[in-house]
């Protein structure tokens, strides 16, 4: 179990960081590549067991996860208020991406849960970055559509990474918005019961309670820590199926997803660091089961350089087309 620790350790470096210097956070953001980009270097790619069980242990981590990580995140709202504009980037940044990457992996272990306390916990770990539609849209949306054009987050072949930015972030408020739309139909008031209208009520009341609490520095660190840690859970989003398509039969019949429809990361010290995330194939396959259950799956399509390295080539574009599209054409051939 001790191997899923490194998120408490780089996010509660933080708050140490920053009482040393207030520009020291930014370390954060190097320290989280190097040890991503240099597991890939130096460790296998291939097979840890799973755990065959599913012990209460395994399950607290993201549990405790999610109070620490609000925590930081009310510590420094309220530490912007008296921070200067070196300060507040320095945390806006290192926030920011442990937000985006190790409390959005905690929140989506919960929003996959059965368990309607966790789900709770889930979406309360998605206020601390706006995002809590995330919610339906991956559930509802994302796992039943992933590698159709239907699905808002699915990359397309050729569309770069600032493209898919702009078009998913509002296309997935929207989706969220018509199935919830939905599912409530059957009420006579249906945006009464409609969990997105009352997500912006919570936004709402949480950004003016920044306000009140913090000032206009405090707002402003919450809205930039929200867009930072939005566009790291899209980077994931972006390289887990880039270009990648289900293929419809002579009778328009959608195949099953599979595991070639998402690129994975099997590198034996970079997935615990992430939770299993790099396993996505069989999440996608077995999307309730606990993370540290997930399967490495040998026929499944490898990232070049796992998700951190191959989130660097998404921010350059022509370098990432070079490299990625030749694979999804060898994968659709």
């Amino acid at each position: 179990m001790t191997r899923y620790v490194a998120a408490f350790l780089l996010s509660g470096a933080i708050p140490l960081l920053y009482w040393l210097h207030p520009a020291a956070p930014l370390l954060i953001l190097p320290l989280i590549l190097f040890l991503l980009l240099g597991s890939e270097l130096i460790a296998r790619r291939g097979a840890v067991p799973a755990a065959l069980q599913a012990p209460v242990s395994y399950r607290l981590l993201p549990l405790a996860y999610i109070p620490f990580q609000l925590a930081i995140i009310a510590w420094a709202t309220i530490a912007s208020a008296h921070a200067d504009v070196i300060g507040i980037a320095a945390l806006v940044l290192s926030i920011g991406l442990a937000t985006g990457i190790f409390g959005m992996l905690t929140a989506h272990e919960m929003v996959h849960s059965k368990d309607r306390r966790e789900q709770f916990w889930g979406a309360l770990m998605l206020t601390g970055m706006a995002y809590r539609h995330f919610r339906v849209a991956h559930i509802f949306g994302h796992h039943r559509w992933a590698a159709t054009e239907r699905d808002a987050a699915t990359a397309r072949r050729g569309e770069s990474f600032y493209a898919f930015l702009i078009r998913t972030v509002p296309s997935q408020v929207a989706d969220a918005w018509r199935f919830e739309q939905a599912r409530c139909h059957k009420y006579r008031a249906p945006w009464l019961h409609n969990r997105v209208n009352h997500d912006l009520i919570v936004a709402a009341a949480v950004f003016a309670l920044a306000a009140w609490v913090a000032g206009t520095r405090g707002f402003l660190f919450l809205a930039l820590e929200s867009a930072v840690a939005i566009a790291v859970l899209e980077m994931f989003n972006y390289v887990a199926h880039y270009g990648l398509i289900r293929e419809r039969d002579a009778g328009g019949r959608l195949e099953p997803f599979a595991p070639h429809h998402s690129w994975n990361s099997s590198n034996v010290l970079a997935n615990p660091i992430i939770f299993n995330m790099g396993r996505h194939s069989d999440h996608h396959t077995r999307p309730s089961v606990p993370y540290q259950t997930l399967r490495y799956i040998p026929e499944a399509p490898e990232l070049p350089a796992g998700y951190a390295g191959s989130i660097l080539l998404a921010l350059i574009p022509p370098l990432w087309r070079r490299t990625m599209d030749p694979k999804v054409e060898a994968l659709r051939a």
